[in-house]
């Protein structure tokens, strides 16, 4: 019946959606605009000098074994491990402690007084490695450019000088551990070597190589084997159990080897030769001829060679069969124990292997320590240093930060699209029916029509004759696309889901429509509740529809000939304690049905839907029901509300009518028809009144559209 879901917006709804709350977007846009200018200018201007250092990679464990040790650093994780060390190492507490001495940097302001002045000149510094290269840039970020150049210019002079302090000291004490090592490695290799002549001789090995060729041949050479015995052994199965299986179902003649077998098929041939002559018999002889008993006993003859003959080839197929698989199961058995053998082999293989590389990487390590030691002796007074300065900082001109430019750029750009965000965001919220699609979505019934806004010459009364003040206008012209929703039909009930949303107002002009189309029309104030068709027409509501439908009163008194030509009206009448109940009595329908007798149209003016119970009373007693929305104010879940109330006892939605709807601001589709008719009347009457300057300009107070 109705749906209550978004559809996606296109273009040309997100550019109305943007016109109607362009001052929300035009509001935001200012506000962050103006706030992130202020606040730009507002900063303190801050510089960076940058100091330009190579670090090139090296193995940080002494004695430098790279060829060795294989500590790794050429790879990626490693190379990016020893960086980060580096980097650490220059805002570490050693290096800011120094360089905070050297410059007396505890004498100046930010550093002055303060308990952590190391910690102060910590967040000053930012590391940047340069891509592909073994650059780093040291930067300094200060309000003063002349003491940012001095700390990055520092900074990095320390760094480098405490790197090479800890080259020399850790070259000291390398050529103490190689000493210390090389006399442990010399008696580890004597005993390694020794352990590996043992092994060999205990297990009586001269080469594994060897050893282990004849143990892979005979392992491959059993698979290979016992691959073919399997195969043999599966068709040999086959063949026995097809045969069985197709002499159990009496078809032996259909097994391969049988329809191989010559002598059978001798003996089938002579079979048939003897059915054939019994046939010839049995017509002229009985049963028991003594050619026919002579007959059938070659028969039996013949039928039982073929069967023996059956029975021997499928157990020469089953001995063949068994011969198979004891075959594989004996190949299978020597093959586990070839492996085994194999595998003893590998065990002790793995354990010849390790005590062979143990001594020989025993062996080669001493090598390469004493090797290292007399390099450690020569080097050890000129350690290099990989740490070198390659461009140092220089006095920067510019500031780095605030970027005013870029901060006013950005701010107009987070203002204009948090704008248009907020407008979407309201737009969302926004659960009314605006449009006709909405209606239309909202409410699964044809859409009738639009009543657009408008306004009267008084500003203290709006006119809600203006289809018949204004036969000619715009307004009038909109209404009148309405008037197909009573044809064929009598008794028609106008509604809304809530109060204030223009029924009455609805009422009134489709009567007059009606009526000018020469249709009788009578219009019935229904809304017991709080009635105003008299209002409308300035007429009494003392005598009316409740006095008929209590027969206190007769049609004719209580029917009002208005100022409109054809149309009647019937008031409320006195208001009742009771209006649902009044309203669903058999009177009420009587009255219906004795009315549209008279009149060629009969339009009830209900009170809401969703409000009270009244007009799904009524509903039931009429032909259809009009369902009328405001736009701009009836929600997408009372007006569904009110159609469910109205289908849950059967009343017939007719259509829908978008009321007080802005065609100026409704776009392109609808402003082209409002204009086309604005040019038309302007000719006739003076002009439309809904589109004059001074109704333009009291549009902001207007509103003909309640009741």
């Amino acid at each position: 019946m109705a749906e209550t879901g978004k559809s996606p917006f296109d273009l040309g709804e997100l550019a109305k959606i943007l016109l109607k709350r362009r001052w929300t977007v035009i509001t935001f846009f200012l506000v962050v605009s103006v706030l992130i200018t202020i606040a730009t200018l507002l900063q303190t201007p801050v510089y960076r000098a940058t100091a330009v250092v190579r670090i090139e990679t090296e193995a940080p464990d002494i004695v430098g074994f790279k060829e060795v040790v294989a500590l790794g650093l050429q790879n990626y994780w490693a190379s990016k491990e020893f960086y980060e060390t580096q980097f650490r190492i220059i805002r570490s507490r050693p290096v800011a402690t120094e360089v905070i001495e050297k410059l007396k940097l505890n004498q100046q302001p930010p550093f002055a007084n303060q308990p952590n002045p190391e910690e102060i000149l910590t967040n000053m510094i930012e590391i940047n490695p340069i891509k592909s290269s073994q650059l780093v840039a040291i930067s300094i970020n200060n309000p003063d450019p002349a003491l940012a150049t001095k700390i990055a210019n520092t900074l990095a002079e320390v760094y480098r000088n405490q790197n090479l302090r800890r080259k020399i000291t850790a070259s000291r004490e390398a050529l103490t551990w190689l000493e210390k090592e090389q006399t442990s490695l010399g008696t580890g290799v004597r005993a390694a070597e020794q352990a590996l002549q043992d092994f060999l001789m205990a297990h009586n090995i001269t080469s594994f190589e060897d050893r282990q060729n004849i143990v892979t041949q005979r392992v491959q050479q059993l698979s290979d084997a016992l691959t073919q015995a399997q195969r043999a052994r599966i068709n040999s199965q086959v063949a026995y159990e097809n045969a069985r299986r197709l002499k159990n179902e009496g078809k032996a003649f259909s097994i391969p080897e049988v329809i191989a077998n010559q002598l059978i098929s001798n003996l089938k041939e002579k079979l048939i030769m003897l059915q054939e002559e019994q046939s010839k018999l049995a017509k002229k002889y009985t049963p028991g001829h003594p050619k026919m008993k002579a007959v059938l006993n070659q028969i039996d003859e013949v039928t039982q060679r073929i069967n023996e003959e059956v029975n021997v080839i499928i157990g020469g197929l089953a001995s063949s069969y068994q011969q198979d698989l004891d075959r594989e199961k004996k190949l299978n058995a020597e093959l586990e124990q070839a492996k085994q053998d194999a595998l003893r082999l590998s065990a002790l293989e793995i354990d010849y292997r390790a005590r062979k590389r143990e001594a020989e990487s025993t062996s080669v390590l001493f090598d390469e320590l004493q090797k290292r030691r007399k390099e450690t002796e020569i080097t050890s007074s000129l350690p290099a240093n990989n740490i070198s300065i390659i461009e140092p900082a220089l006095t920067p001109k510019d500031p780095i930060r605030p970027r005013k430019r870029m901060n006013v750029m950005l701010g107009a750009l987070l203002g204009l699209l948090g704008g248009i965000g907020l407008a979407f965001f309201l737009e969302y919220m926004d659960t009314t029916v605006k449009t006709s699609e909405d209606l239309e979505r909202t409410v699964k019934a044809p859409f009738l029509g639009i009543i657009p806004s408008f306004s009267s010459d008084e500003e203290s009364k709006p006119d809600e004759l203006f289809t018949f003040r204004y036969p000619k206008s715009s307004i009038t012209e909109s209404v009148r696309s309405i008037r197909t929703a009573g044809k064929e039909l009598r008794r028609l009930l106008v509604t809304s889901a809530g109060p204030q949303e223009g029924k009455s107002t609805a009422v009134i002009n489709l009567g007059v429509i009606f009526a000018q189309g020469g249709k009788r029309v009578l219009l019935i104030d229904s809304d017991l509740r709080r009635p105003r068709l008299h209002r409308a027409f300035n007429v009494s509501r003392d005598h009316g529809l409740t006095e008929l439908i209590m027969g206190t009163a007769r049609i004719d008194d209580v029917i009002i000939h208005t100022e409109v030509p054809g149309v009647d009206l019937i008031p409320c009448g006195p208001i009742p304690p009771n209006p649902s109940e009044l309203l669903g009595t058999p009177r009420m329908r009587e009255l219906g049905e004795e009315l549209a007798g008279r009149y060629d149209l009969i339009l009830y003016d209900s009170p809401p839907v969703v409000a009270v119970t009244d007009a799904v009373v009524m509903s039931k007693s009429v032909d259809g029901v009009v369902l009328i929305a405001k736009a701009g104010k009836t929600t997408r879940e009372i007006l569904l509300k009110a159609a469910r109330q109205l289908d849950d006892v059967g009343g017939h939605i007719l259509g829908t009518v978008l009321n007080d709807f802005n065609i100026r601001g409704a776009g392109y589709r609808y402003y082209y028809y409002y204009y086309h008719y604005r040019s038309r009347d302007t000719e006739g009457e003076g002009g439309d009144p809904v589109i004059r300057k001074r109704v333009k300009r009291r549009r902001g107070s207007s509103s003909s559209h309640g009741g």
